[in-house]
């Protein structure tokens, strides 16, 4: 066993005896929380009866209500989820076509924040030995906080994912061309209650970080007032290749996703100015019989 192993089984004997202390507490919390939210909608069923000058400002006070009692909900899910056990469902996974599917997925509401979407996959990519939804988990999250942290940006929103080989890892980075990270906040970004948004968590990259460190692999976060945030997770990977080179599957998603918004020149994630090639999307006559994937 390495140290990495003692480490993940100390955090989880930690993590499984704060769910066994912390879970009777939050269940008291939610059934609280419930009444709270059951009440703030009957409540505002009540408003239109109201006499005129006092619905707007019963309204705005019930809003209020609602938006905080929701918000602490959100934090009680989120303790669970990352106080909760994980169990690995363990198979070989192609994080090519993993991305394609959460892009896929992603498309329509990254068009609607008019945020242009770039995918450099590495068709040379090697097969993660993991857990398909855990590594789901970790990209979304991802993905979903650089959506809402480009909403800062007026124009010229860019996202860029792609793979890369490294030496006996593969690595997955995504880079947003958004505001950079709060040197306060950058130092502790993977700590549990950490949060960048002003009704956010603060559980989410905690758990990314859990995540990938149980499939033995690094998580880290680079920041530049120029080029943006880039998230970079690494595998490590002792299955072999995906695929032949050139044998790329069709994208569920276009390498390239453009915003209806007009071109511009603006600054591009670092990820996209070390990676400026496009994705073949070509496909050979014949195929060679691939390794089981998940």
């Amino acid at each position: 066993m390495t140290g990495t192993d003692f480490r993940l089984d100390a955090d989880q004997d930690r993590l499984t005896e704060l769910g066994r202390i912390a879970g009777p507490l939050v269940h008291e919390l939610k059934n609280p929380l419930g009444v709270i939210l059951l009440n703030c909608e009957l409540a505002v069923k009540d408003v239109p009866s109201l006499p005129d000058g006092q619905r707007e400002r019963f309204a705005k006070r019930l809003g209020r209500i609602e938006a905080s009692a929701r918000n602490l909900q959100a934090v009680v899910q989120s303790f669970l989820a990352f106080a909760r056990p994980v169990r690995p469902d363990p198979a070989a996974v192609d994080l090519n076509r993993l991305l394609r599917q959460i892009l896929d997925e992603q498309t329509e509401a990254l068009k609607t924040a008019r945020i242009d979407l770039t995918f450099h996959p590495d068709p040379s990519l090697c097969l993660v030995p993991g857990d398909r939804q855990h590594l789901r988990s970790v990209f979304t999250n991802i993905i979903i906080n650089a959506r809402e942290a480009l909403a800062e940006r007026e124009s010229g929103r860019r996202l860029v994912v792609l793979t890369r080989t490294a030496q006996n890892a593969s690595r997955v980075v995504i880079a947003n061309n958004g505001p950079p990270l709060p040197e306060t906040i950058a130092a502790r970004l993977f700590e549990p209650f950490t949060s960048t948004k002003d009704h956010g968590t603060g559980l989410g990259l905690a758990i990314v970080r859990r995540l990938v460190a149980m499939h033995g692999g690094t998580v880290s976060a680079t920041s530049d007032a120029n080029q943006g945030v880039s998230f970079t997770c690494e595998f490590p990977t002792p299955l072999g290749p995906t695929l032949t080179q050139g044998e790329l599957p069709a994208p569920a998603v276009e390498a390239t996703v453009r915003s209806a918004e007009p071109a511009a020149a603006q600054p591009r994630p670092a990820a996209e100015q070390v990676a400026p090639g496009r994705m073949d999307t070509t496909r050979p006559p014949t195929k060679t019989k691939r390794p089981r994937r998940n």
